[in-house]
């Protein structure tokens, strides 16, 4: 009958996220949206000759994980083939990079460009950073690409250099740099994403382009298994990457729900016909741009973010090339900022900027309080690492909102505070009790490719705060309550991307956007959140991750 559901899920808690934070027995769903939340009796009672019966059988139905920052085109071309992951989760040791790069140059055809992904100074404890003249002696027939792990830096050798046309006069992009010696030479460091993009451009074109499209279905992949529905692409660029999520959306069987924020540059600004649509694209819209995206300050892991206190003057950060008292900077003056965000405001855009120092964030609230950003653009900042309570509320009184960064506490907790930033600061990374306290709509995220996309395992960090190596808990103030970190993958990640009247929760009209997870976060011991697995994802009531339900 046209009125039967087509699926019916119980047999486990439906854990709905809803403004009481309920828990169901029973959903439904019929053309893609949530029909009916209730009673196993009630709900199952209107199931239909057609309807596919799916017994959870003891576990947890929730609202499929919204990654409120992400960048699907990132993912493709760092870690889909031919590219080769090198991140520390992946490959633990230095030498082991260079295992990898010997194995890639031995694999690879003389004059074709290789690219590694991931090398981090802070997990990989042995790795040195390499020089150009390094490079060229560990591949002379190749030209070669190291990325860093945060996606701020990047080290080639002379052929990756000459392939992109770079050379000791090239001016720097706005924003980055192409490291100099005294001499005046590159030094094959290359720092911030207008440096990366131009030294990269050759590898994109000649290796990443002919795989890119099957490369992003690839990389949707990787995000829906991981629960995910909804998905931002945080550097979006419109001449290169419009064709891909186009196309991507209109397929039958897309993965992902794609909101698109565009890199924001003084051209886009300058634009007069650059204007946001009139209204907030809704759910059905599988792809859609909704913002603009700039840049403050670096990563913590580059010693490039702008912070009233030093970085400590440890093993660690002598290897990343810091002198005593470092204090980082930023990589676009108060004044760039302020210009951009007041012309994208003026053009109705959400705004989004990459900000992790506490110096930083000041710069930014400046920015955004002088481009006038309404409360209701739910304008943002990103990672926030370093954000303190005053600012927290400062954010809160404006409108605005931040989405973080948790896995830093995981991943690189101890190193935050041994190897970086000391106790007092290192312990507070990522205050997101303080966040909530002051008021705000927080999100949670894994920046795409620089960890392996794990809602489940930013759920489990934002309530344990307990970091990967010593075990030791960072701030315990700063822990969170499980519900209030589920908002925050959920309905509060979807209220940043505007989509909060669709999806984030189950509730009777919605987007049918489901996971099933082997276990109700609620019900199992807190240290074992993070061996929760996800099982199956729905798209608008179409799965698109895991075994048959």
């Amino acid at each position: 009958m046209p009125d039967d559901p087509d699926l019916i899920f119980h047999g486990g808690d439906v854990v709905t996220v809803d403004a009481d934070d309920s828990v169901a027995a029973a959903l439904a769903v019929r053309a893609g949206r949530i029909v009916a939340v209730g009673s196993a009796e009630d709900v199952l009672a209107l199931r239909g000759p057609d309807t596919t019966v799916v017994d959870l059988a003891g576990r947890a139905l929730l609202p499929a994980f919204v990654e409120a920052h992400s960048h699907p085109t990132q993912i493709a071309e760092a870690l889909g083939p031919p590219a080769v992951d090198v991140r520390p989760f992946v490959v633990p040791t230095g030498a082991g990079v260079f295992d990898k790069l010997a194995d890639a140059v031995r694999a690879t055809p003389a004059g074709t460009q290789i690219l590694l992904y991931g090398v981090d100074a802070v997990l990989q404890p042995d790795l040195r950073l390499p020089t150009r003249t390094e490079l060229d002696a560990l591949a002379p027939d190749n030209p070669v690409i190291l990325v860093s792990n945060s996606g701020h830096a990047a080290y080639a050798n002379t052929a990756s250099f000459e392939l992109a046309g770079i050379t000791r006069d090239t001016p720097d992009p706005a924003g980055s740099t192409f490291v100099r010696g005294a001499d005046g030479e590159l030094t094959g460091e290359a720092l911030e994403t207008g440096a990366l993009t131009l030294l990269a451009t050759p590898f994109i074109r000649d290796v990443a382009a002919p795989r890119a499209y099957e490369n992003l279905h690839w990389a949707f992949a990787q995000l829906a298994a991981a629960g995910i529905a909804t998905a931002s692409e945080h550097s979006y660029n419109k001449v290169s990457q419009a064709h891909l999520y186009t196309r991507a959306a209109a397929e039958p069987d897309v993965k992902l729900r794609i909101r698109a924020y565009e890199i924001g540059t003084p051209d886009v600004a300058a634009d007069p016909h650059h204007r946001a649509p009139d209204r907030a694209p809704g759910a059905n819209e599988l792809f859609a741009q909704i913002g603009m995206k700039l840049w403050a300050d670096g990563s913590p892991w580059q010693g490039n973010i702008f912070t009233s206190f030093p970085y400590l003057d440890t093993e660690a950060t002598r290897r990343m090339g810091l002198q005593p008292h470092h204090h980082g900077g930023m990589n676009y003056t108060g004044e760039q900022i302020t210009a951009l965000a007041t012309a994208f405001i003026a053009q109705g855009w959400q705004l989004s900027c990459h900000v992790h120092g506490d110096k930083a964030i000041d710069v930014v609230l400046d920015a955004y309080e002088a481009a006038r950003a309404p409360a209701s653009s739910r304008s943002r900042l990103e990672h926030v690492g370093a954000m303190t309570p005053a600012q927290f509320d400062r954010a809160a009184a404006m409108g605005m909102s931040p989405s973080m960064f948790i896995e830093h506490v995981y991943f690189w907790g101890d190193a935050l505070i041994d190897e970086l930033f000391g106790p007092e600061h290192g312990a507070h990374w990522m205050s997101a009790r303080t966040a909530l306290d002051a008021g705000l709509r927080i999100s949670f995220h894994n920046d795409g490719n620089v960890v392996p996309p794990d809602p489940i395992g930013n759920i489990a960090t934002a309530v344990t705060r307990t970091a990967k190596g010593s075990g030791r808990v960072l701030a315990p103030e700063e822990r969170i309550t499980v519900a209030q970190a589920i908002r925050a993958q959920t309905i509060d990640a979807a209220w940043q991307l505007h989509l909060d009247a669709d999806v984030g929760s189950l509730e009777v009209g919605k987007s049918a956007d489901l996971v099933i997870l082997s276990a109700n976060p609620h019900d199992v011991d807190v240290d074992d959140i993070r061996r929760i697995s996800v099982e199956a994802t729905y798209l608008a009531g179409r799965q698109t991750y895991g075994a048959d339900a």
